[in-house]
């Protein structure tokens, strides 16, 4: 899941924000769905033809599939801290990744995962001592995709791939609702082979300006479907996935504009 709250950006499991005395869980799954929902509003003179993918879009709403049974109930540790991939076992964290990829019921999608993964996982400052799950999905992927192996090195591959960083960081930064850090923020690489340079600004709570002619309409919403859930009760674990459980969904609207 990811939780709305002030964690290391880039690095997320239930995503939570703070809402005074609450606090807000969106699933990894539900966040999947934003980024989908993002990339399907980009205007199609910058996607060129991508958007016309399936497998790319199966790609972007599926890529954290591998986390919606361990997203059920939240997960708190001995000193009372909702789990982040900060603080959960990197072995844990290889598990849910490969489970993303092999539940992908299109090979090349779950190649797109898969090379997503592989990047996060090398670019993660908390596995800089135990980083071994691109050996593992290297394996994986060889031995149940040997003959499509090769399109990872063809241009398209790597223009859909950028896309899915793209909207999953994108999405990640919405439903928390962060600042944006523009050093943060990659370029996308386009099929013409233009790079495009995205500046994005946070105007307002709930609000974001994105370059003109971004999207395909000038204004835009998405929706963050969440659970709100006392903050108090962390210290109560029990209390907290029975809360969890029995808390209804709601829904935040978040205006993205160009």
């Amino acid at each position: 899941m990811i939780i709305f709250q002030e964690y290391i950006f880039g690095e997320k499991i239930l995503i939570t924000k703070e809402f005074l005395e609450d606090i807000c869980f969106i699933t990894q799954h539900d966040h999947a769905r934003v980024s989908l929902d993002i990339f399907l509003m980009i205007n199609s003179e910058i996607t060129q033809g991508i958007e016309q993918s399936e497998e790319l879009k199966y790609a972007i709403r599926n890529h954290d599939c591998g986390w919606i049974e361990y997203d059920k109930i939240p997960k708190t540790n001995k000193s009372g801290q909702i789990y982040t991939f900060q603080n959960m076992k990197p072995g844990l964290q290889n598990e849910l990744w490969l489970k993303s990829v092999s539940s992908s019921i299109i090979p090349y999608s779950a190649l797109l995962i898969a090379e997503h993964f592989k990047f996060l996982s090398k670019n993660s400052i908390s596995r800089e001592n135990e980083n071994d799950f691109i050996k593992i999905c290297d394996s994986y992927t060889k031995k149940n995709y040997p003959k499509l192996l090769t399109d990872i090195e063809n241009k398209n591959f790597s223009v859909e791939l950028g896309f899915l960083k793209f909207t999953d960081l994108i999405s990640l930064i919405i439903c928390r609702e962060r600042e944006i850090v523009d050093d943060l923020i990659p370029s996308i690489k386009m099929l013409d082979n233009n790079d495009l340079n995205i500046n994005i600004k946070k105007v307002d709570d709930s609000l974001y300006q994105f370059p003109s002619g971004f999207f395909r309409e000038k204004q835009n919403l998405v929706e963050i479907p969440y659970k709100m859930i006392p903050a108090e009760l962390i210290r109560t674990p029990r209390k907290l996935k029975d809360e969890y459980k029995n808390a209804r969904l709601r829904y935040r609207r978040i205006g993205l504009f160009c």
